[in-house]
């Protein structure tokens, strides 16, 4: 049934709203009901209500929030009148979904927002010669810079220079008739591309050494061929200028607004340090960013090799950070290995990859610690409560993880399971390791809207694969089936943030607008698990355990959605739009607000998605739900 909205209909009827997402309650006297009406603030009515608590037993189409944000009831249309009174704000879903928001186990904010000031090559396909044209245009867009502005071009995708094998040079930016220093960033962050001009300006020559992690590419006299790969982007990127601190705080804003609309309500930033811990804070207190965010501090170099000074320097860190309500300093980051695609290669395998005609090499990619350092580091870190995230592409680097977390278990038993350490990516797992994920407690976070047939996993991973490691690839359904939980990560901006899409391809591993045969199908998830995946799981990752699901005694992290995706065609997720997104009950963003109508172009500078909306900077609202 549909619950009357009209000015009659909220003031007649009876009956109590059911507690919980399992049991109803009856109505009870006139005064308790009356009491309970003074502390529900918002009423969700006539939705198609998604718990996430893997109990979806029957129809549940209404959600009652008190006035600190937490959920007091979950029940039928039939039973919420009595919990509408004066004040209380009623949300109609029409028939969406209401669901957890949210909550993004991987991703780069930060990163996207200052991307969004640059030129976008959209990861597109292209031959060399239209690559060059599409860089005439920016630079002619921005001529007026003068003859030593840097070009700096975002989204570059490394595996899609035509015909295919071509692998990026700098006699491709070369050509172009400008002075100017290039600088295109790989979409995949671990391959950017530069003109000589770049190369000369950061000192690189043939005598450079590579730095530790990456690789400045050479051809086959010595001579650097313009290709920097993981680290060794570095030595260009320290010397390109930074934006202004005016066009980063609007760039800032425009994100922390651009994914309220997207229905993001919590999130782990994937690489940060002690300057984006501060950008954080401001951006929090200032009421510009409402999520709850994670920080994963990177660790790397030398900090790999000492864990006692790492503790003692996150020590440091959490001290200087403490009494923050929604940063949660809990997490580090390890980069184990790079990228499996040609031409980076950097992804570490148990067995080499093969040629472009699928012969042998004796090449395995690049393990970026080695096993028995990471073993010591984990024990070290997990002692000292911190939660491991670990970049881990290829089956030795996931080997080397999961070696590293067992160790941790063996030396400290369930508080190392409670930890909840998790390995991101996770393109290529060998079976025998699959079983170890569920065993050890470990959380693994998949990007699924890579798993789809395209010239990422065609390309550019097939031939160097072989048939037999390539049917494996993105195994979200081996890992779940082994008893291993899954989390749901964007990466973004690697590529487009769609988080609907994200559920969707968790699926049916297939691209709509392209090939639309399924990557592997059977290692496809059900649709109520990427849901989870998405939202609870998600929650799981953050150590948000007062959020992630819809029950009673949670904080009301929500979304609205403009149709029901519990049920009809799996491809219609991907078309779903936010209509509402509530962060401790509170309503942060309406898909009809005129904040949501005036800030239409966000969409176009952060993802070259078709919409978006902005919401309304008001201060966080308190929840005693709780974190």
């Amino acid at each position: 049934m549909t619950v009357d909205l009209t000015r009659r209909g909220l003031i007649t009827g009876a009956g109590a709203l059911a507690v919980g997402a399992a049991g109803t309650a009856a109505a009870g006297p006139a005064a308790a009901t009356t009491d309970r009406r003074r502390r529900i603030a918002t009423v969700v009515v006539n939705g198609k209500v998604f718990t996430a608590t893997g109990r979806e037993q029957r129809p549940l189409e209404a959600v009652a929030i008190d006035g600190s944000g937490c959920i007091v009831a979950v029940g039928r249309n039939a039973r919420a009148r009595s919990w509408i009174g004066r004040g209380t704000e009623v949300i109609d879903a029409g028939g969406g979904t209401v669901m957890p928001g949210i909550h993004d186990g991987h991703m780069h904010p930060l990163g996207a927002a200052r991307q969004s000031l640059n030129p976008s090559l959209q990861n597109a396909t292209v031959t060399v010669t239209e690559l060059q044209a599409i860089l005439r245009s920016f630079l002619d867009a921005s001529a007026d810079r003068g003859p030593d502005a840097w070009l700096q071009v975002t989204d570059w995708n490394p595996v899609g220079l035509l015909p295919p094998g071509t692998a990026g040079h700098k006699s491709f930016l070369d050509a172009l008739d400008t002075s100017r220093p290039i600088h295109l960033q790989g979409s995949d962050f671990h391959n950017s591309l530069v003109n000589s001009r770049a190369l000369a300006l950061a000192g690189i020559t043939r005598s450079t050494p590579d730095p530790a992690g990456g690789e400045i590419v050479r051809d086959a006299s010595g001579e650097p061929t313009g290709l920097l790969k993981d680290t060794a982007q570095g030595l260009v990127q320290d010397i390109v200028p930074p934006p202004s601190d005016a066009e980063l705080q609007g760039a800032y804003a425009r994100m922390a607004g651009f994914l309220l609309s997207q229905g993001v309500v919590a999130f782990m930033d994937a690489v940060s340090g002690p300057g984006s811990l501060a950008t954080y804070a401001a951006l929090q207190s200032s009421g510009k960013l409402l999520q709850d965010v994670t920080p994963a501090l990177l660790i790397e170099g030398e900090q790999v090799t000492d864990p006692a000074g790492t503790v003692d320097w996150l020590r440091t860190v959490r001290r200087e950070h403490a009494g923050l309500e929604r940063l949660h300093l809990s997490t580090i980051k390890v980069f184990v290995d790079g990228v499996m695609e040609f031409p980076a290669q950097t992804a570490a395998l148990l067995e080499p990859y093969l040629d472009a005609d699928g012969n042998p090499t004796t090449e395995s990619g690049d393990l970026y610690v080695t096993s028995a350092r990471y073993r010591r580091l984990a024990v070290a870190l997990d002692a000292a409560r911190w939660q491991m995230h670990s970049h881990a592409i290829g089956d030795a680097a996931v080997r080397v993880a999961l070696d590293a977390y067992e160790a941790a278990v063996a030396a400290h038993g369930a508080r190392a399971r409670a930890r909840r350490h998790t390995i991101a990516h996770l393109q290529l797992v060998h079976p025998r390791d699959v079983p170890r994920f569920g065993r050890l407690g470990v959380l693994a976070s998949m990007q699924l809207q890579w798993a789809v047939r395209n010239v990422f996993t065609l390309d550019a991973l097939r031939p160097y694969l072989g048939e037999e490691r390539w049917a494996r690839i993105y195994p979200a359904a081996a890992i779940a089936r082994a008893g291993g939980e899954l989390v749901g990560g964007s990466d973004w901006p690697v590529d487009q943030f769609r988080p609907f899409n994200q559920i969707a391809t968790a699926v049916d591993r297939l691209d709509p607008t392209g090939d639309t045969t399924p990557l592997n199908r059977s290692l496809g998830i059900s649709r109520a698990a990427s849901l989870r995946m998405h939202t609870a799981g998600g929650a799981r990752q953050l150590h948000s355990d007062r959020t992630g699901t819809v029950e009673v005694g949670k904080r009301a992290d929500l979304v609205v959605l403009d149709r029901d995706i519990t049920r009809g065609p799996v491809g219609d997720i991907r078309s779903a739009l936010v209509q509402h997104t509530l962060i401790r009950g509170e309503v942060v963003y309406s898909a009809g607000s005129a904040a949501a109508r005036s800030a239409r172009t966000v969409d176009a500078a952060m993802t070259a998605v078709e919409r978006h909306g902005r919401a309304a900077q008001r201060p966080a609202p308190h929840s005693a739900c709780g974190h």
